[in-house]
């Protein structure tokens, strides 16, 4: 076997291992890190619109680790954004539509192993380690399959994402189908956004609403990077405990923005959004919508920290690359004979 064949080999295998066993898919996306950075010297990268939003948001988080003192967590969270270093290398049109049909099935036996726990009576999860990992993780493939008009296979995904049995998550949905109609991105994003907010009060009760308030308002008495990366726990319990006595939840901030500037201050909040700007505006149509549905969630839950979905919005980000755009650095996902479509600027849980 060729070298070419056995990288194509292991980038096969990360995209079937990613909604179906984490552990697999972490030996291969290492394997295919140390093969862009050492056979490629990270070149395809460095041509990517992302790259500096990326390197940017790679280099707060391991700053992260020197605040709190926890450096394997900041390097933790930096690695959370190697596909888009490792996948990033460009390739023909059949290839590109192998992968895509490969990553797209495989989501499409998580969404089916989710149904059948739903039909037992339990919140699908699949093989994910948490129902809304689930949910979040599989907005990106469905995304992916809007765009690409492959309709049965986008409503097996939303039904997958349904089957988690979140209250947040169907916003989510919605918000992303919206992203691949209207090939807007960020005006989906607010409209996905505005309705979260508008659910929360309108359906919430009240004490949910009490423990939101207290989540989000802890969060923001952290002062601005002083958890340090891994540090949240510890930096936010005496703020949720002035504002709540005895007052536990989960420890983190439940809110990608609260975390973010909790942990890694304006700096990541900077960096992260930069990132996040350019993929909606430049990523492929599929994976922009996809990434609209995960920062809805955000809203909720601290999406972008967890490294189930994360890596689904990386990896389908980098798989897919731009379309049309980078001197024909890429290709889109769904050959055809038609000329590649118009690159979109892309409560209780």
């Amino acid at each position: 076997m060729s070298a070419a064949g056995l990288r194509e080999g292991f980038v096969l295998l990360a995209l079937v291992a990613l909604p179906l066993s984490t552990a697999a898919h972490e030996v291969s996306m290492a394997v295919l890190l140390a093969w862009a950075v050492v056979a490629e010297r990270a070149r395809p990268f460095a041509m990517t619109p992302w790259a500096a939003g990326a390197v940017a948001s790679a280099v707060v988080c391991v700053l992260g680790g020197w605040a709190s003192g926890n450096l394997r967590e900041g390097w933790g969270q930096a690695w959370l954004l190697a596909p888009l270093v490792a996948l990033a290398a460009p390739v023909e049109a059949p290839l590109l539509h192998r992968r895509m049909s490969v990553g797209l099935w495989a989501a499409g036996g998580a969404a089916a192993i989710a149904l059948v726990q739903a039909a037992g009576g339990a919140a699908g999860r699949g093989l994910f380690s948490h129902h809304l990992s689930l949910a979040y993780s599989l907005l990106l493939p469905f995304g992916v399959a809007l765009a690409g008009r492959r309709w049965g296979l986008a409503a097996l995904l939303a039904a997958g994402v349904l089957s988690a049995r979140s209250d947040a998550a169907p916003i989510a949905l919605v918000a992303t189908a919206a992203a691949v109609a209207l090939k807007r991105p960020l005006v989906a994003l607010g409209g996905g956004a505005a309705a979260t907010l508008v659910a929360l009060g309108a359906f919430a009760n009240v004490d949910e609403l009490r423990q939101r308030a207290v989540l989000w308002t802890g969060g923001l008495l952290v002062v601005p990077g002083e958890a340090g990366a891994g540090g949240y726990a510890a930096a936010s319990s005496q703020r949720y405990e002035a504002l709540s006595p005895g007052f536990w939840f989960p420890n983190h901030a439940h809110d990608n923005v609260v975390q973010l500037g909790a942990t890694l201050g304006a700096g990541g909040l900077v960096a992260f959004a930069l990132l996040l700007l350019v993929a909606l505006r430049r990523g492929h149509p599929g994976a922009a919508a996809g990434l609209v549905g995960v920062l809805v969630g955000g809203l909720t839950q601290n999406t972008l920290g967890d490294l189930e979905v994360a890596r689904s919005g990386w990896v389908w980000l980098a798989i897919l690359g731009t379309v049309g755009q980078d001197g024909g650095q890429s290709v889109p996902c769904c050959p055809s004979s038609s000329p590649p479509p118009s690159p979109a600027p892309s409560i209780r849980p």
